[in-house]
């Protein structure tokens, strides 16, 4: 098995974690099927002088409130594009996108070529899971600037919004039809992920990438005791330098902010494979609570394959208003922003009593992780991080 880096030294504390993997060759031609019937479909209509449309679900949690899936992005399936140009109609949670207007015209142009470039993928890599099956969403964007459909294209985000309806209209993942996203997240602590033919080596003292394509992931190895999932890269590396991974024992993980999907998808597979605890370290604001939800609960609009991205068992593990109050942290005055992103979280179907609670109480200020820096040298690190978990101060 060749590994991409110096190979991981076991130890007697290592644990390894075999990840089952779905019958590719059964999903794809269940895939290939379901493209060819909306070919017919389409071919059924032209041929009976019918306007052609295409129906399908709209791929948002029925369980959400009309708040969630403004703030958290939902306009795509990554949380990008814009809809409100385009001619369809929307009935319950089933749309229908007609070629009628030029607007929608163009889409409907840009979705045909999906299909045509995902149903050749598929037939072409029926049994295959090689690298060379997928695509990023921005490099399938530029190939199609030099087709015939680049008159068609306005900005990359329309084509990933048409590549998140193609998923959504065949009921699968991006990933499935070959799309994966650029990962932004990054990884510290001794982990080995095995991918294909590849492992995948992580360490204490450093921090590597999180891989693009957490589906492929066979095995994990790991000596660590929890997750720690850090919100912005300021803080993990700040974390990273105190030697947090390596004096706690943990793996840690940020997305540099809102998590993006191989993020989400690497904690969520630590969380439910490797039967690892994780806790979430956030700025003390309605945006940091917001981003441990996207973790712990997901968004609106990956209801068809929102299970692979949450990580139900996250515990928050701060940084809680009370612990302002217990360490003498000074407060930052919250703005008009903040107290209107305070009262959509709390509509949320998913905040209870608990969380509403401290949502109220982020009304007197926020402050960053970085802020809890006293009374020692490495408190966050040493002492904070490490009491907190002991003691169970975690919601």
């Amino acid at each position: 098995m060749e590994a991409d880096n110096q190979m991981n030294v076991d130890t007697p504390d290592d644990k390894v974690y075999e990840v089952s993997q779905a019958n590719v060759f059964e999903r794809r031609q269940q895939i290939i099927s379901r493209i060819e019937d909306v070919l017919s479909d389409l071919i059924i209509a032209i041929s009976r002088n019918e306007t052609p449309s295409l129906v399908y679900a709209d791929g948002k949690s029925s369980g959400w409130s009309s708040n969630s899936s403004e703030s958290m992005g939902s306009t795509g399936s990554d949380g990008m594009g814009d809809r409100s140009e385009s001619s369809e109609d929307s009935v319950g949670h089933v749309k229908m996108l007609k070629f009628s207007g030029n607007a929608t015209r163009k889409r409907f142009a840009i979705i045909m070529r999906i299909l045509e470039y995902v149903h050749a993928k598929l037939i072409a890599n029926v049994d295959e899971t090689s690298d060379s099956f997928y695509c990023t969403k921005r490099a399938f964007y530029y190939s199609l600037k030099n087709e015939p459909v680049k008159r068609f294209l306005d900005k990359p985000e329309k084509v990933y919004l048409c590549i998140g309806e193609v998923a959504t209209m065949l009921d699968c993942a991006p990933w499935e039809i070959g799309f994966t996203t650029t990962s932004k997240g990054l990884i510290a602590g001794d982990l080995s992920l095995y991918i294909e033919d590849v492992v995948k080596d992580y360490a204490p003292q450093s921090c590597q990438a999180v891989p693009d394509v957490i589906p492929n992931v066979t095995r994990v190895r790991t000596s660590a005791e929890y997750v720690l999932v850090v919100e912005k890269d300021s803080a993990f590396q700040r974390l990273l330098a105190e030697g947090c991974p390596a004096f706690n024992k943990c793996i840690m993980i940020t997305a540099k902010g809102y998590p993006d999907i191989p993020s989400r998808m690497i904690v969520s597979l630590l969380s439910e494979k490797a039967a690892l605890p994780v806790y979430a370290l956030v700025d003390a604001d309605p945006y940091g609570f917001e981003i441990m939800c996207v973790y712990r609960f997901g968004t609106s609009n990956n209801s068809g394959f929102r299970e692979q991205l949450l990580c139900p068992k996250m515990r928050w593990l701060g940084i809680h208003q009370r612990d302002l109050t217990l360490l003498g942290i000074s407060r930052i005055p919250l703005k008009e922003k903040d107290l209107k992103k305070i009262e959509d979280l709390s509509n949320r179907c998913y905040v209870g009593v608990d969380f509403s609670q401290h949502l109220n109480e982020m009304k007197l200020g926020k402050a960053e992780i970085e802020n809890v820096d006293k009374p020692m040298k490495h408190f966050l690190s040493e002492y904070y991080i490490p009491t907190k978990i002991q003691n169970k101060s975690y919601f």
